[in-house]
């Protein structure tokens, strides 16, 4: 019995294969976008590669959070604007209501808008974003990498009666009371 091999189409067969495996892989590298696809492509690049992730996803996390950290200071900021506002707008009613060309119902009105004013005031105090006091005697610790170093924003303490009027007084100021100049 004599069997009969053909050679050239072995090899043909066997270069069909390896070219076929290579296509494969390289499809593979252009579907998932990585020159590796697998970690015996390049085991250093793999690893060289999995460091440099890393790496960007802390930077992406300290990002994070100092993002956050100056939405915090804006919305902080915010809040003082507008409190400066409303107490530049209380001073001037007060004097307005001092006048003594004005009736009892423009004092009442003056009397009605300072309450509004002073209640904004009492409420946001408590303003929170994202859990956490805006106003508060506590500096807010932002860390900003994975060795912990860190940077504080100062606390803002909204202690009205600095301002105005004591917390136990906020009940009792009322415009209304005040006796024509």
């Amino acid at each position: 019995v004599v069997i009969n091999t053909n050679n050239v189409a072995d090899k043909t067969a066997k270069n069909l294969l390896a070219s076929t495996r290579e296509l494969s892989s390289s499809l593979n590298r252009l579907s998932s976008g990585s020159k590796l696809s697998k970690p015996s492509d390049n085991a250093a690049g793999l690893a060289v590669t999995s460091r440099f992730e890393s790496q960007f996803g802390r930077l992406n996390s300290s990002f994070d959070n100092i993002a956050n950290a100056i939405s915090f200071s804006q919305t902080q900021d915010g809040y003082l604007k507008t409190i400066n506002t409303a107490l530049t707008r209380m001073g001037e009613i007060s004097l307005l209501a001092k006048d003594a060309t004005i009736s009892d119902t423009d004092r009442e009105l003056y009397d009605k808008e300072f309450q509004q004013l002073k209640t904004f005031l009492t409420r946001t105090k408590s303003k929170q974003f994202n859990g956490i006091d805006l106003f508060s005697e506590n500096e807010i610790k932002v860390t900003i990498d994975s060795s912990k170093s860190a940077f504080s924003i100062p606390p803002v303490n909204l202690k009205l009666e600095a301002y105005l009027f004591s917390d136990e007084d906020a009940e009792t100021v009322h415009i209304r009371t005040l006796r024509k100049a």
